[in-house]
Order: C-alpha cells, then sequence, then structure tokens
C-alpha cells in the first residue's frame, strides 16, 4: 500500500500591525475592564461621562447634553431615567423655559462621581503602566489627534449610541465612538 501522502501544515497567516485592530481591542478591553470597576455602583461608562458633563455644565438642559455628546435622542431619556431612578441627577423645569428641563447632580451623585473619579484614575494608570510617561503622554496626544479628525465627540462614548447588533447598520454608533477616556 503506497504511503498516504502526508498533507503538508498550514501556513499561518502573518501577522500585520493593523491600527484598528489594535485599537478596538485595546479600546473593548478598556472600557469591560472599567465597566467591571464600576458595575457595584449600579451605572456603566456612558452613564459616567453624563454624570460628569452634568457636573461640569449643572444647569443645561437635556437637548444640550444630547447635541454634545451625539446620543439619540430616545437613547438619553432612558439613560437620564436610570439615572434619576437611582438618585444621582434631578431634572428641575427651567425658570427662562418651562419646556426645558434642566439637569443636575444630587448630592449622592456628586458622592458616587467622585468615588468613580478615584476608580477612573486608577484604571488609566493601570492602563498605561506598561508605558513610560513621555510615551503615555504621546499615546494620548495621537488617539487624541486621530478622534479629532474624525469628528469624534471628545467625552463621548459608544455606549450612548445603538446597541450593536451583527449584521446591521451601526453607523450612528461608529459616529460616536472614542478612543475614550472611560476611565
Amino acid at each position: 500500500m503506497p504511503a498516504e501522502k502526508q498533507k503538508a501544515p498550514e501556513k499561518p497567516v502573518p501577522a500585520r500591525r493593523a491600527l484598528g485592530l489594535l485599537l478596538s481591542q485595546l479600546g473593548t478591553n478598556a472600557a469591560l475592564s472599567f465597566g467591571r470597576k464600576i458595575a457595584g455602583f449600579g451605572i456603566s461608562p456612558p452613564h459616567v461621562g453624563m454624570l460628569r458633563w452634568i457636573h461640569a455644565n449643572g444647569g443645561k438642559n437635556q437637548r444640550e447634553l444630547a447635541s454634545h455628546l451625539g446620543v439619540v435622542p430616545s437613547r438619553l431619556v432612558v439613560l437620564l431615567d436610570e439615572l434619576e431612578t437611582k438618585g444621582l441627577i434631578a431634572r428641575e423645569r427651567s425658570l427662562k423655559d418651562r419646556r426645558s428641563q434642566q439637569l443636575q447632580l444630587t448630592r449622592k451623585g456628586t458622592r458616587l462621581l467622585e468615588k468613580v473619579e478615584r476608580i477612573a484614575v486608577a484604571h488609566d494608570a493601570d492602563l498605561g503602566s506598561s508605558l513610560t510617561a513621555p510615551e503615555l503622554e504621546t499615546l494620548i496626544e495621537l488617539c487624541a489627534k486621530l478622534a479629532a479628525n474624525r469628528g469624534l465627540t471628545p467625552h463621548g462614548h459608544p455606549g450612548y449610541g445603538r446597541r450593536f447588533t451583527p449584521g446591521r447598520s451601526n453607523r450612528k454608533l461608529s459616529n460616536h465612538s472614542t478612543p475614550e477616556q472611560v476611565g
């Protein structure tokens, strides 16, 4: 009987340094890791971005927040309802325009944001721990440049847009994705 023909082993696909893939891997890793670190507070990274904005812009309305973050209005209402139910924000009618709702952090929201910011600082330190200080600064500058070149919202987060569903167009999601400072 003739010897069976030996099948040559498949050659591995040569690795290439794909920027998109690397950024996607790092962004997903950073977002999921930060999300796990704050999960005990009952909030998500998109909630944190909203709390940060409301803290810095107390008294502004929902329309201004939606515009700043590039949030689909129906998605914004859901996220704000969640924060309000948890007692972290308050919506108050504007004295200037009764049709408008001004956003404020509650004391509970302010205390929670302070705790989350401490976690975020430690999270950032962990993410950049393998880089020197100059390397880290360069990386941050380059990522900010890439994001700005694509018109991405500086403090946006992919979670503000539609949920990713394989096989569907996710243009709204990708238009607002950033190498976010989730932490």
